[in-house]
């Protein structure tokens, strides 16, 4: 039941400091964004299942979501492609932990960290685009 767990824990690329001149100003909010949501992404992989349950899971993902929320704003159309990828992986990770908490057994559990992965890599490629420009 700790699939989630499993799936989530991964190291999300970091931004790093070098600029260049075609840096908008914009960009620091695009990596403090980043930043928050790798954050949010690590909090929710540190979520037990098993022993804290689906509304520990529902918590964490609520400050993914709205983590994303704030670095789908900040990448705006500069990164269009991925964001658009992350909110469809996002919008299957929330359906399925709608269900799980309807009905947690083991085939929801595993929709759940299925979707959850799906998320992560897309979140993954669209934080190695954005932290080759912070």
């Amino acid at each position: 039941m700790g699939v989630v767990v499993v799936l989530v824990g991964v190291g999300l690329v970091s931004c790093s400091s070098d600029t260049g001149a075609e840096t908008a100003s914009a960009e620091p909010d695009v990596c403090a964004s980043a930043d928050s949501l790798r954050g949010s992404l690590s909090d929710l992989g540190d979520v037990q299942v098993a022993q804290e349950g689906t509304d520990a899971v529902q918590r964490a993902w609520t400050a993914v979501q709205d983590d994303w929320s704030e670095l789908a704003e900040a990448a705006g159309e500069r990164f269009a492609d991925q964001v658009h990828d992350v909110e469809a992986a996002a919008g299957a990770v929330q359906s399925s932990v709608e269900t799980t908490q309807e009905e947690a057994t083991a085939q929801t559990l595993g929709d759940v960290a299925a979707a959850v992965g799906a998320f992560v890599q897309d979140a993954r490629a669209l934080l190695e685009e954005v932290g080759a420009t912070c």
